[in-house]
């Protein structure tokens, strides 16, 4: 009866399954806008020229004329044609050199790049785009790993989706987030449960954020209720024993 009881007590509560519960039918809650995310070494760029003079366009776009994945620009091929940007925050662009984007926002980089284009092409118009957006999620989510984002941002509901959301499990109300900066790694925790995780600096994931799930303390009783109904089976079979030895 005792291992029952227990059992039923760490059954998942239905508010533990709610996110934001605490927002009535209409309610106003404030706005949060997508922080600036600054470029740093080891970040991907994509980056496209467009000239009235096609071959111009090809010999930037494409200098040494391999077609990755018949440019259907999928991850491998953005990676392969992206531009790294190194240890002191430039980039090398074909014939232009190189662009120093370390530091700057994306649409900073790309006024950088369009003022070093300027210099050598008349009408050129210049695309620059992040091509390793990337969020890892770990921990209680349905489908654990990497995704990559193709919009200028993602909040933390939209990369939870991604994954097929988190278990039933999932600690909603204490979501880590692992953030790197210049000056090394932060932590920000998340509720779920509540309304404030709308105006939370990590609402909306930066490339390269970590998010981690952690479970419920149902699921760690759950994983020892098989240790626990033998330990108890176990005290039962000795006190039987022990009645019956001294019957004799």
């Amino acid at each position: 009866m005792l291992a029952v009881a227990m059992a039923f007590a760490s059954c998942n509560r239905r508010a533990q399954l709610l996110y934001m519960q605490d927002i009535s039918i209409m309610q106003e809650t404030p706005f949060v806008t997508p922080p600036t995310y600054r470029l740093k070494p080891g970040d991907v760029l994509y980056i496209q020229l467009v000239t009235p003079s096609p071959e111009i366009s090809q010999m930037f776009n494409n200098p040494s004329g391999i077609q990755y994945f018949g440019q259907n620009r999928d991850e491998a091929s953005l990676y392969l044609q992206g531009y790294s940007i190194d240890a002191e925050g430039n980039i090398n662009l074909p014939f232009l050199g190189k662009t120093t984007v370390g530091g700057l926002s994306i649409q900073e980089a790309q006024e950088a790049v369009q003022q070093k284009t300027e210099l050598m092409y008349k009408d050129a118009s210049v695309i620059v785009k992040m091509a390793n957006y990337k969020i890892t999620l770990l921990g209680e989510v349905r489908r654990p790993g990497n995704i990559r984002n193709f919009n200028d941002n993602i909040n933390i509901f939209e990369a939870l989706a991604n994954v097929g959301d988190l278990t039933e499990n999932g600690d909603r109300r204490n979501v880590l987030v692992v953030r790197s900066s210049s000056d090394g790694n932060r932590t920000i925790r998340l509720n779920l449960n509540d309304r404030s995780v709308l105006s939370s600096e990590a609402f909306y994931l930066l490339p390269n954020d970590v998010v981690i799930v952690e479970p419920i303390g149902n699921k760690v009783f759950q994983m020892n209720l098989p240790y626990v109904n033998l330990t108890l089976s176990s005290i039962s079979t000795i006190i039987l024993l022990y009645n019956f030895i001294t019957r004799l």
